[in-house]
């Protein structure tokens, strides 16, 4: 069914969307912004956000929404998108039993830092923030490839070294919004990087403390003993949005959504449970609070990225473009749940 009049997704138009499509039933006006995330782009929307949501639907909670963060020039295209649809997006979960789409509503605010630093800062500097969560890809970590070192002669971190007010990169962020909570006698918030990075809390702390180290050794040794740093591994495929999944939620839910977000219907978080400042209840919603994540990052890297490569690599030999069409081969089938 092709929706002829769309609705365009904003607060005050969720009463209007289609039955099918379930919305924020929680009072988005009164969730805590406890969560400052630098790096909203899809991933974020499909994982953890989605997974914040159904705590704040399924039960109740209300001290555990998302601040969004963007310190890129393109940021400014999901500030428009998110910023006129009172920061509401749509998520649809594709697979061969069909589509399923919700509202997902646990982002209630997004700051673009290159417009004000300052707010930026003194959002992730506040008592009220307890957890700075991290998606900025591999190359926001400064470290180089060859060596597993920090890069501390990028030129991002000199620039934040020298302007610690006015800092270009996440890394700067974090190290002046802790080192003002330090000198107001307050506890560090929790570093929760979400990257798909393996020991991805590790090369965080490794890399803040040795940056925090160029500006300030009490700094460093502050966050050394009080700073909580949780490993965690993260799983949701999420391709980029396009066009064609505009159109798709535009026609087959009757959304005008400027943004939404498709992506598959696994999902999986696994963390490590070391928070210096609190943390929400996600094992109420399927998150996997453990003491070590290691092992969970190496049945990961054996079983979903071996046999994935494996498929790819011999798929196409074998004239295949889609890994459903390999799994559909009854040979590659077999060779692959052997391996």
């Amino acid at each position: 069914m092709t929706h002829q009049h769309p609705v365009t997704l904003n607060q005050g138009n969720l009463g209007r969307l289609p039955c099918e499509v379930q919305v924020p039933a929680y009072r988005r006006p009164g969730l805590a912004q406890s969560i400052v995330h630098i790096g909203v782009g899809g991933f974020h929307r499909a994982h953890q956000a989605v997974y914040v949501d159904d705590l704040c639907r399924d039960h109740g909670v209300t001290d555990w929404g998302f601040c969004g963060v963007g310190l890129l020039a393109q940021d400014t295209r999901i500030r428009d998108a998110l910023g006129a649809q009172d920061c509401l997006y749509t998520l649809v979960e594709r697979s061969a039993a069909g589509d399923r789409a919700r509202v997902i509503g646990s982002i209630v605010d997004f700051l673009f830092a290159p417009d004000d630093p300052g707010a930026v800062i003194g959002k992730m500097a506040s008592a009220d923030t307890r957890i700075v969560s991290l998606t900025i890809t591999e190359g926001g970590y400064f470290i180089d490839q060859g060596s597993g070192e920090f890069r501390e002669d990028h030129p991002d971190i000199v620039h934040d070294l020298a302007h610690p007010q006015r800092p270009t990169c996440a890394f700067g962020y974090l190290l002046e919004a802790l080192d003002r909570r330090r000198m107001q006698g307050m506890q560090p918030f929790t570093v929760l990087s979400c990257d798909n990075i393996q020991g991805n809390g590790d090369v965080t702390r490794k890399v803040l403390l040795q940056f925090a180290g160029l500006r300030d050794p009490a700094l460093r040794d502050w966050l050394a003993e009080h700073g909580a740093f949780p490993n965690c591994m993260v799983d949701r495929i999420t391709p980029a949005t396009t066009d064609a999944d505009r159109a798709l939620v535009r026609n087959a839910f009757g959304i005008e959504d400027a943004w939404p977000v498709v992506c598959e219907p696994f999902r999986q978080w696994v963390i490590e449970d070391q928070f210096c400042d609190g943390r929400p209840p996600l094992e109420q919603v399927g998150v996997q609070i453990v003491r070590d994540v290691h092992p969970y990052e190496t049945m990961k890297i054996r079983l979903l990225n071996a046999s994935h490569s494996a498929m790819g690599y011999l798929g196409y030999l074998a004239g295949y473009t889609y890994i459903y069409e390999i799994m559909a081969d009854p040979a590659f089938r077999t060779f692959i749940l052997g391996l």
